[in-house]
């Protein structure tokens, strides 16, 4: 997902991160946030992920260009022939980040109804 497309989807019927991301971005950024040392190829996340799953190098690369492309992960240099990555933000800062843009696009298009839904949910948070 980039953060700033408004084309962008978010997939209320899908839980964590996979409300912003697709399913295999959603393992590879996972594993890249905590392999990652600092940096992680395209064989490391490809070696990991076939652990759990029959999947080609060729799908594991295109999607980590992808997630560069949109702005997810950088590549910083090179071992050997692959590309290195690293994430561009911290997990923490990808849900913030994430979690903002949703909300400030229901406060534009629904602002009378989100002013009352987070009152209630404040209202909720402040009885516990």
């Amino acid at each position: 997902m980039r953060l700033d497309d408004e084309n962008a989807s978010f997939r209320f019927n899908q839980s964590g991160l996979r409300k912003f991301l697709g399913d295999l971005e959603c393992d590879i950024m996972e594993l890249v946030w905590k392999k990652a040392n600092p940096t992680i190829t395209v064989r490391q996340i490809h070696d990991i992920l076939r652990q759990q799953r029959e999947i080609a190098y060729t799908t594991v690369m295109t999607t980590m260009a992808r997630l560069a492309e949109k702005g997810l992960l950088k590549i910083i240099g090179q071992d050997r022939l692959a590309h290195c990555y690293v994430p561009d933000k911290t997990r923490e800062d990808f849900v913030r980040d994430a979690v903002a843009r949703v909300l400030a696009k229901f406060m534009r298009e629904f602002p009378e109804e989100s002013q009352a839904a987070l009152a209630k949910i404040k209202s909720k948070s402040k009885k516990r």
